[in-house]
């Protein structure tokens, strides 16, 4: 049985539970193909689980899936990594007819991992090896509540954990990766750092209103404090050309606040 074609999308959202650090809505659609003569019946696997680079394990609670849009039972299985860890599984049963194509759409939420104001979300696609031959083809999409820019994506960096898988390509809203006739491997399993959608939207919402009020000093000085700080890393300064060109942004935001606030302590010592 060959994966003709895997659809993902990881849908960021806007909002999140106080002390989460962002959530997506994960679909994931499989194409499977029957290359043999006979009826192929089979207990097929979704991983639940994986390090989750703090040498954590969340485990995925909400995970509906239909296969041909008829909902199947799953039963948890574990299966040890190659750290000896008992990684938790989703199983269910699967009939696959000789040259007719099944379709297994798997949904779930997503949690983001890091240290704010950033986050991170991954996606398992080196699973996809275990399917007969080749991923003929695979698109994986994330979606962000807003433009997707080098501002809020680390492209060609990282903040010290979830490194951008190679090959992303911004476009709008979405990021994506496309692949043809994939052997899947970890380095081709999906990962992207972001800046948290939270500290995002606050930028976005200065940016309107110093648009609004250009001589709104105290929202110029607000700006210039959310550019600085989602320029900086823990230890450091991003040194992407987005963390570069934040800086740069900060430091003109908060020289206009002092143009317009002279005598404001609180934004001569931020921008200090």
């Amino acid at each position: 049985v060959r994966m003709v074609a895997e659809n993902v999308l990881i849908d960021v959202q806007e909002n999140a539970l106080n002390g989460i650090l962002g959530t997506a809505q994960v679909t994931a659609v499989f194409n499977m193909l029957n290359l043999g003569e006979e009826i192929e019946g089979m207990a097929v696997r979704f991983p639940l689980s994986t390090n989750d680079g703090f040498s954590r394990y969340p485990e995925i609670e909400d995970l509906p899936i239909k296969v041909n849009d008829s909902p199947v039972s799953t039963r948890r299985v574990t299966e040890l990594d190659e750290y000896d860890y008992p990684l938790p599984w989703a199983e269910f049963e699967a009939e696959f007819l000789p040259g007719e194509e099944v379709v297994i759409e798997v949904n779930y939420t997503l949690t983001g991992v890091g240290e704010y104001p950033y986050t991170s979300f991954a996606y398992l696609l080196e699973t996809g090896a275990g399917w007969q031959g080749t991923i003929g083809r695979a698109d994986l999409t994330v979606r962000l509540p807003y433009e997707a820019n080098e501002y809020n994506v680390f492209i060609d960096s990282s903040p010290g954990w979830g490194q951008t898988t190679a090959g992303a390509v911004l476009a709008g809203r979405e990021v994506r990766w496309h692949y043809e006739d994939l052997e899947p491997e970890v380095k081709h399993n999906l990962s992207i750092a972001l800046v948290l959608p939270d500290a995002w939207s606050k930028v976005l919402k200065e940016r309107s209103n110093v648009e609004i009020d250009p001589s709104d000093g105290e929202a110029w000085g607000r700006l210039g404090k959310l550019y600085k700080e989602i320029s900086r890393l823990r230890r450091s300064t991003r040194d992407d050309d987005g963390g570069q060109q934040l800086f740069l942004l900060s430091a003109a935001a908060y020289e206009q606040a002092l143009e317009l606030l002279p005598d404001d302590a609180l934004w001569h010592a931020g921008y200090a």
